[in-house]
């Protein structure tokens, strides 16, 4: 009898021994990301009138070689632009303010004739939108409109608007 016990202390000790040498580890932590983000600060400039009479430059002949069936769309759009463009730089202005475009197609020279009205204008007093106490009041309502504007459209920018186009 004296040997089982022997034999079953031996064997709880085992399984003490055994339980004993486990290792077990828990650890916690909080896991914080950090933030990245990228904020423009916008700015605002006015711009002051060089003349506040409607003006009127060109015409511009834009794409002159160039026959009026390879001309699309996208490139009378562009033809404007460049008009724009060089009415400003005429006027010494840096942007012309409520531009209208007259195109017609250049039967001599080919291309397309351009004529753009509108009034000159020189940006000024640039600064950081807030820091003058008007901004608030005359560019919110302005972002608001825009923002309602790309909205209902889709686009985030407004296109010059033709009323006629005419093939002769």
């Amino acid at each position: 009898m004296r040997k089982i016990f022997v034999i079953a202390a031996m064997m709880c000790g085992y399984a003490l021994n055994t339980m004993a040498q486990t290792d077990y580890e828990h650890a916690q932590t909080r896991v914080q990301e950090a933030m990245s983000e990228f904020f423009v600060r916008p700015m605002v400039a006015e711009l002051k009138m060089i003349n506040t009479e409607c003006q009127e430059y060109g015409p511009f002949n834009i794409y002159p070689g160039v026959p009026l069936s390879d001309i699309s769309i996208a490139l009378v759009q562009d033809a404007k632009a460049n008009a724009a463009y060089k009415a400003a730089q005429i006027a010494g202005a840096d942007i012309i303010l409520g531009a209208t475009f007259y195109v017609v197609n250049n039967k001599k020279q080919k291309g397309l004739d351009i004529i753009v009205k509108g009034y000159p204008a020189k940006y000024t007093d640039f600064h950081n939108y807030g820091d003058k106490s008007t901004d608030e009041k005359w560019v919110g309502p302005l972002q608001e409109g825009a923002r309602i504007r790309s909205y209902q459209t889709g686009s985030t920018q407004t296109a010059s608007v033709s009323n006629e186009t005419r093939n002769k």
